[in-house]
């Protein structure tokens, strides 16, 4: 039995421990989500500021404390628990250049559509929304959305279809980081534990059949 125990145990850390968190990294924009679920699945805060606050002409300036491979942008009423909207991608595709001009190019990531230069605009949009990106669009659509400056002392723009946050201090811009570690397993990599548990535990049964029959 004690061996059995033992080889349970093995079969166990042999495909990692259990995550100490559930990590938090949702497909597309989500709205009103509590900031406690994002920073209780793994992503750490590093960088905070009012509309219209300036976010500066170069993303790699602005967030150098941003040191994850992955970036969550999201917008809320100033000092509110419950975020507005928010969405996450890859640090490389949140950033890719879309390029500064009115060109309405977007790059599709981890299912929102993100658009980024440095001295123009950062944000995202609802796949397949409407949206004019004269640097942020003047009219935001009714989908979830959110654009801030990247130009030379101008903050906003839009939260959803809340707009003209170029000097608001009613509304903040948050971005988080996340680092994937590689420590929580694939569905796939769960099934083969309980696959090999199955195993020891179908040998285990075996074996207390065999005692009781040549007892």
């Amino acid at each position: 039995m004690k061996k059995s125990v033992l080889t349970i145990l093995a079969v166990a850390t042999s495909f990692g421990a259990a995550p100490a968190f559930a990590a938090y990294l949702p497909s597309g924009p989500q709205t009103n989500v509590a900031l406690s679920t994002v920073t209780s699945g793994g992503w750490t805060q590093c960088y905070g500021a009012t509309m219209g606050t300036p976010f500066g002409t170069s993303a790699a300036t602005t967030l150098s404390a941003c040191s994850g491979n992955r970036l969550m942008l999201a917008g809320r009423a100033t000092g509110s628990n419950t975020l507005l909207v928010l969405a996450q991608a890859l640090k490389v595709d949140a950033l890719f250049d879309t390029g500064a001009a009115d060109n309405d190019v977007f790059h599709t990531a981890n299912g929102s559509d993100w658009f980024y230069a440095d001295n123009y605009s950062w944000g995202f949009k609802t796949i397949g929304s409407s949206y004019r990106k004269f640097q942020c669009d003047t009219s935001p659509p009714t989908e979830p959305s959110m654009c801030v400056h990247t130009l030379s002392g101008v903050g906003g723009y839009n939260i959803n279809d809340i707009g003209g946050l170029n000097g608001s201090s009613d509304y903040e811009k948050l971005v988080f980081a996340y680092t994937d570690t590689g420590a929580v397993p694939e569905p796939a990599t769960w099934a083969m534990m309980l696959m090999g548990f199955g195993v020891v535990g179908g040998a285990m049964r075996r074996r207390q059949k065999v005692s009781v029959s040549f007892a």
